[in-house]
């Protein structure tokens, strides 16, 4: 039925996606201060800025998060439609967007994912867009700075540079010039924090907090609830089916501009799963950085599928996975 309402959006589509968003983030709005506190003791520092701010008004800060993820769920839902990845008229992509950013309790938070996937949706649109320009350079360049900046945010988000990297050689032959337009953007504002710190003496200190975070096998000691196991599993057999068939059944017969975009959205899903190898406090939202691209590869899996009643069957298998998620906050917190 779901699959059925949002595959061809209607003019009321965009106000069940916000009454959707409203019922799965009541809770949180209700009892701000009975949501757990997760927030780490170290942070990336554009984020450690908004902690302080994000302890002293709770309320406030879920108001921002929720605008923030509806913000997201419509441009998430415009990238898919408007690059031809999807029908033109499908919502899909940002309720499925919306219901697995909404999945477990700790993403009901201004959570340092949310934060980074502003920029990561933004580069990712700039990229299916570098596919069209003659003169690449100065898009590729604010790529690089976009990523740079959601790295600045949430630090696994990091190592995605190579999504651009990528995505470059696969559109066209990249000469020297366009890398180092990549590599310069990146740095950018690297190299402004690291002068403020430099001024204020605190480079060293900072160098010292960035390396803690590169600790590849610590990931495989995190300690996961029977819930969030459950979830893991399904979300990964269902990954593997949306990508492989997008790869062995959609694609053939589309144009090759569509090709490419898909194998961007393959890439940026791999270096997501990568991205694991160096998340640590924050294991319990990470998967919301393989949820953009994940999004748009289940939409059309589910909207591409010729047999309409597994469709649904399986749609409402995986929601109801997520409402076990929102209803074993009851019992967790």
């Amino acid at each position: 039925m779901l699959i059925r309402t949002f595959r061809k959006a209607q003019w009321y589509t965009p106000f069940l996606l916000i009454l959707f968003g409203v019922l799965f983030w009541m809770r949180a709005f209700l009892f701000p201060d009975g949501m757990p506190d997760r927030i780490a003791d170290d942070n990336a520092p554009f984020f450690e800025l908004l902690v302080p701010w994000i302890t002293n008004y709770p309320q406030m800060s879920l108001v921002l998060a929720f605008v923030l993820l509806m913000g997201q769920v419509f441009f998430l839902n415009h990238i898919a439609t408007s690059k031809g990845l999807t029908d033109r008229f499908s919502a899909l992509p940002g309720l499925l967007y919306l219901l697995l950013m909404s999945s477990t309790p700790g993403m009901i938070s201004l959570h340092p994912v949310l934060l980074a996937n502003v920029f990561l949706l933004l580069a990712l649109n700039k990229i299916f867009k570098v596919y069209h320009e003659r003169q690449a350079i100065m898009e590729v360049l604010n790529v690089g700075l976009l990523m740079g900046v959601a790295g600045l945010f949430y630090y696994p988000a990091l190592p995605l540079l190579l999504l651009l990297i990528f995505s470059l050689f696969l559109y066209f032959p990249v000469n020297l010039r366009t890398l180092l337009a990549a590599l310069m953007g990146y740095v950018i504002p690297f190299f402004f924090l690291g002068l403020y710190y430099y001024m204020f003496d605190k480079l060293g200190e900072k160098l010292d907090a960035i390396s803690i975070f590169i600790q590849p096998l610590e990931v495989f000691r995190q300690s996961l609830d029977i819930y969030q196991q459950a979830f893991a599993v399904a979300l990964g057999l269902l990954s593997v089916f949306a990508f492989l068939r997008l790869q062995l059944l959609y694609l053939p017969d589309k144009p090759i501009r569509i090709r490419k975009r898909i194998t961007v959205l393959s890439l940026f899903f791999l270096f997501s799963v990568l991205t694991y190898l160096v998340t640590l406090d924050y294991i319990y939202v990470h998967h919301g950085v393989l949820i953009i691209p994940l999004s748009i590869a289940l939409a059309v899996f589910f909207s591409d599928m010729r047999n309409r009643k597994l469709a649904e069957a399986v749609f409402s298998i995986l929601l109801l996975l997520i409402l076990a998620g929102r209803f074993s906050a009851f019992f967790i917190f």
